[in-house]
This record gives structure tokens, C-alpha cells and sequence, in this order.
């Protein structure tokens, strides 16, 4: 993701979508490595858990309760929430960014998927399964035939105008997808944010559920206004309606599911009519309480949702499925706009998920004040990034403690059971996570061939 704030020292790498709501604020984020394998893998009914998170544009996980690590999909691309199809086939979804040369990292030098924004479908055991969930459109790059909607941006840049970030299934295996639009590190926030669905089983047809309805590029508005302002990660309440967190307005909308469509007859032209979708705010932020939502998860213990904010203290609470604040569930500290990246130990938390056992991980994008100073700017640090994790006694939190950290810009965590469902895991040796200076070394070169990417690792 490119935006403002790159640190001229630092290697030159995709700045990610963190636009956080203050103006001295420049956060961003992102960055990307390969295997070869084949498309089993994947693992069913093995007792404990997976825990999977984005970094570096590669997908790591970590087994449970032993704690081993490693790569699911070396980097190439995938920049977001990872969500598996509930088709029992393993397969995954996850935003997709083309990997630029100019990232010094070795997804760069890879080919190019095609079109260049949407969500990649990968096979269970983490390779590219060839094919990208997107809006049809007329901007591609070199050497490509399917283009989507977003244009570049005025500098060349084919992330710069679209980014999916979040994502979730719906009881009925559709897929939302929330686009953050030109949301990278920009003050004030833009409200050209999308939410997408594309309709199972195929999920070929697409449906711009909310977006902008004026100004832009195009019949869709790409760049224009009257969308969502900086739209997160995903959750679905017991009904099916949909949590969406919008950082830029401090709130949590509610999006009623019976005012989607249940399929693309539903959205002529691959828009919902104005006025079709029915939202309610199921939470609101404040300067005291939540203040730039962008994280929901289910923690089923209680059947109660938890929230996250990049700062506030608390960082993390709990609600019920109506939204009202769950008793007995004390909240995560956090920092609060005094504090902000000045504590190198502190914890700035932004997607999050619970595994079976009521135990909360969170990615921790660990932001840092440049000269401990908030008025000199604050953003992410680079190779800062963390995986934490709370466990709970009578449900008051610990103090969380880091599973993994030295990440590029980590954004989501993910939770798979193998009891329950068929769970992506690779095949072959395990490999380490990758993050840090020497992943992002590479010459500026790009890719060999301007042909689109096939299936496989690249």
C-alpha cells in the first residue's frame, strides 16, 4: 500500500492502510517471498488450532498448543484478512496488492496476478489457485487482458486508488470484502470506502454493496465520495447481519443481512440501488472509548463481540450482539492519544480472533513517534509489527505477551479449527516466518515476464 510517511532511511516498501484519524499521524504499511508446492496440503480433524496472520505480504501461521510456526504462502501479494470458504475445501481469500520492485522484497520479483486488485483465491496448502475475485473494469497492467475498476493512481501505482482489506462468508457463502479506497495514511479520512460481495458457489458475479455514490472514475465512483470511511476487518452477528468497523467515523455499522443481495440479478449494472441496504451503528466511538475502530471478532465464551482500536485505553472491549457493553468482560489497556508510541513495550492492536478456548490474539502494528515526539509524526514501526496473545482468568485479561514479532506490518489474525473444518496448512518442510532487513534487500527489479501469474507459488 503506498501513502505518506516513508522513512527515507528505512527500505523503500508499500506503506499500508492505516490512515489513522489524527493529523499528525502517517502510518502505512506492508511488504512481501516463494516455494514451490502443489495444490493438496491442507489438514482435517487434528485436535488443538491454527492461528494465521498477513505480514510482509505473506500468510504464517502458528499451530496450537505447540506453538510451531511457519509459512503458509511465502510473500506474494496478500495484504489483508485471510478468511477460509466454508466449502470444506481448505481453500482461502485474502486482499491482493501487486508486489513493486521498488519494495526491494522477493515477491517483487515475481509475476504479476491478474487484475491487479481484488481477492486472491489460494489453495489450501497456500499456493495461488490462478484465479482473483475482482470487479471487472478497464485498467490492467502490461501485458494483461482482464482489467478491474481501479485505475492507478498519479503516480503509476495500482494500489493507490483500492485496497481489500477485510473479509467474512456469510451463512449463505457469499463473500464481503471491504475496500479502504485511497484510505492510506491520508488526514482527513476519505469516505471513497466499498463494501463488495461476490456470490457463491462460483464467485464470479459481484455485487458494490456501498460505495461512492458521486465524483471519481467511472460508473463506480472509484476515488469519489459518499462511501465508507476507512472500512476494516469483518464479523458476522448469530443472525448473519455484518460488523463492520469504520475507523474514519469511530463507529461499528451493523449491516442487515436481509437487505443484501442473494445474487447479481439483485444489483444490476454491479450496483446495489441507493437506498436497498439497510445499516444501523451497533457501536460508537469516542475520544475516550474506542476511538478508530477497525477490528471485530466473535469470542464465543460468551457469545459477545470484541472490538479493537488502534489507541484508546482500553484497546480492546467487549459488546454484546445487540452492541451494548458485556458485563463481566473487563477490557485490554491500551494507550491513549498522550501515550501514543512513546512506550517501546506498548501495543497498538488492530485485527484480532479467538480460538476455541476463549484465548484472544491480536496483531500489534506497534506504533512509534519519531524522536518520542507526537507532534513529529508516528507510524508503524518498520519490522515492528507483533502477534499477541491474552488468556483469561474468570475472564479479566492478562497482560498480553508476544507469540511472534519483527513483522512488516502485520494487519489481521486468523483462527481455524481442523475439528471443525478443513484447515489450509502447506505441504512438505516447514518453513520459518520471514520478516526483517534482509527480506527486503532485493534490487529494484521487477518481474521476468509481463505475463499474468499462474497457479502455484510464483
Amino acid at each position: 500500500m503506498l501513502g505518506s510517511g516513508v522513512d527515507p532511511g528505512a527500505p523503500v516498501r508499500r506503506r499500508r492502510a492505516l490512515a489513522l484519524c489524527i493529523v499528525v499521524l502517517i502510518a502505512g504499511c506492508s511488504a512481501n517471498a516463494s516455494q514451490a508446492g502443489n495444490h493438496t496440503g491442507g489438514t482435517t480433524g487434528k485436535p488443538g488450532y491454527l492461528v494465521y496472520w498477513d505480514q510482509n505480504e505473506e500468510v504464517d501461521f502458528a499451530s496450537m498448543p505447540s506453538g510451531r510456526q511457519g509459512q503458509l504462502m511465502p510473500a506474494w501479494d496478500l495484504n489483508g484478512q485471510m478468511c477460509v470458504l466454508p466449502d470444506g475445501s481448505g481453500r482461502f481469500v485474502g486482499g491482493l496488492d501487486p508486489t513493486l520492485p521498488n519494495q526491494r522484497n522477493p515477491g517483487g520479483v515475481k509475476p504479476y496476478k491478474e487484475p491487479a486488485i481484488g481477492e486472491e483465491l489460494n489453495q489450501r496448502n497456500g499456493s495461488f489457485s490462478g484465479r482473483v475475485l475482482y470487479v471487472p473494469g478497464p485498467y490492467k497492467l502490461p501485458g494483461q487482458s482482464v482489467g478491474d475498476d481501479s485505475p492507478p493512481d498519479a503516480s503509476g501505482v495500482f494500489n493507490g486508488n483500492s485496497t481489500y482489506t477485510g473479509c467474512v462468508f456469510t451463512h449463505g457463502g457469499n463473500l464481503l470484502a471491504t475496500d479502504i479506497g485511497t484510505a492510506q495514511g491520508t488526514f482527513p479520512v476519505p469516505d471513497n470506502g466499498r463494501l463488495v460481495e461476490w456470490f457463491a458457489p462460483s464467485y464470479t458475479s459481484y455485487c458494490i454493496v456501498d460505495g461512492p455514490t458521486a465524483g471519481g472514475v467511472g460508473p463506480h465512483h472509484v476515488d469519489g465520495t459518499g462511501g465508507l470511511s476507512q472500512p476494516g476487518m469483518l464479523a458476522l452477528t448469530d443472525n448473519g447481519d455484518a460488523l463492520l468497523p469504520e475507523a474514519g467515523n469511530d463507529q461499528v455499522l451493523r449491516v442487515d443481512h436481509t437487505s443484501l443481495p442473494a445474487s447479481a440479478a439483485d444489483c444490476p449494472g454491479g450496483l446495489l440501488p441507493q437506498g436497498k441496504l439497510r445499516t444501523s451503528v451497533f457501536f460508537q466511538g469516542s475520544s475516550t472509548m474506542l476511538p478508530f475502530p477497525n477490528g471485530v471478532a466473535l469470542d464465543k465464551t460468551c457469545d459477545c463481540f470484541a472490538v479493537s482500536s488502534f489507541f484508546g485505553n482500553p484497546s480492546i472491549a467487549w459488546f454484546s450482539q445487540s452492541g451494548q457493553p458485556e458485563p463481566g468482560r473487563p477490557p485490554v489497556p491500551g494507550e491513549t492519544l498522550a501515550q501514543l508510541g512513546l512506550d517501546p513495550t506498548g501495543y497498538n492492536p488492530f485485527g484480532l480472533a479467538f480460538a476455541p478456548d476463549g484465548t484472544l490474539y491480536f496483531v500489534d502494528i506497534h506504533i512509534t513517534c519519531k524522536n518520542n515526539n507526537l507532534a513529529d509524526g508516528c507510524g508503524p514501526q518498520d519490522y515492528g509489527g507483533r502477534v499477541m496473545r491474552v488468556s483469561f482468568t474468570d475472564h479479566r485479561p492478562g497482560t498480553p505477551s508476544v507469540v511472534h514479532a519483527g513483522f512488516d506490518f502485520p494487519t489481521s489474525v486468523t483462527v481455524c479449527v481442523p475439528a471443525v473444518q478443513s484447515c489450509p496448512y502447506p505441504t512438505g518442510k516447514i518453513v520459518s516466518p520471514a520478516s526483517g532487513p534482509s527480506e527486503n534487500g532485493l534490487p529494484p527489479v521487477g518481474p521476468a515476464t509481463q505475463r499474468p501469474a499462474t497457479s502455484g507459488f510464483g
